[in-house]
C-alpha cells in the first residue's frame, strides 16, 4: 500500500516538475504550429472542449466558412488527436481525458500567455507603447530639469507620469485578462 502512495507521490512530482520545466524550446515548438496555437487560445477562450469541438472550430477558422467541408473536419480531427494534443500532453500543457473526451488547459498552459499576444491591425504592442510612455517621462523629466519648461513643477510632472504609468498598467491587465 505504502508503495503506490509513494509512486503515486511520485507521478505527481513529476508532473509538478514538468510544468516547471517548459523550456522556451518546448515552448516555440508547441506554438510554432497554427494548430496548436488555436487549441491554446480556444481552451484560453471557451474552457474544456471535445476534440470533436476543437477541429470543428479549428476547420471553421482555416477553411474560412462557416460550414467546412466534412473532409476538412476530419483531417484536423485525426491530426489533433495523433498529433497535436499527444504532443501538448506529453509536455503537460493540457490534459485529454479519452473517457469523456475532453480537453483541458493545465497550469503550464500560462507560461504561453506572453507569447501569445495578439495586436490587431492599427493597434500597436503593449512593448512599443511602454517604450513610447517612458520616452516621453524621460524628455518631459530632463526639458522641467533643464529649465526649459517652467509651466509645470518636477512635482507636478512625477504625478502625472506616475498616474499615467498606472492607468496604462490598468488598462493592460484588464485586456489581458480579457484574452
Amino acid at each position: 500500500m505504502s508503495e503506490t502512495v509513494n509512486n503515486s507521490l511520485e507521478i505527481k512530482s513529476d508532473a509538478q516538475n514538468r510544468e516547471t520545466q517548459l523550456s522556451k524550446s518546448d515552448i516555440f515548438g508547441i506554438l510554432q504550429n497554427d494548430r496548436r496555437r488555436c487549441v491554446l487560445e480556444i481552451l484560453r477562450k471557451q474552457g474544456n472542449q471535445s476534440i470533436r469541438s476543437l477541429s470543428d472550430e479549428i476547420a471553421r477558422l482555416e477553411s474560412g466558412e462557416d460550414d467546412p467541408k466534412s473532409t476538412i473536419r476530419k483531417s484536423i480531427y485525426v491530426s489533433l488527436l495523433q498529433t497535436h494534443i499527444p504532443k501538448m500532453e506529453s509536455l503537460g500543457v493540457v490534459n485529454y481525458d479519452r473517457e469523456n473526451d475532453f480537453v483541458e488547459l493545465l497550469p503550464a498552459a500560462s507560461d504561453f500567455d506572453i507569447y501569445m499576444e495578439t495586436v490587431k491591425k492599427g493597434d500597436i504592442p503593449w512593448s512599443h507603447f511602454y517604450i513610447g510612455l517612458s520616452t516621453l517621462a524621460i524628455v518631459g523629466s530632463v526639458t522641467i530639469y533643464l529649465g526649459l519648461l517652467n509651466l509645470v513643477t518636477s512635482n507636478q510632472w512625477i504625478l502625472f507620469i506616475s498616474s499615467l504609468f498606472m492607468v496604462a498598467s490598468i488598462a493592460h491587465m484588464r485586456q489581458v485578462r480579457k484574452l
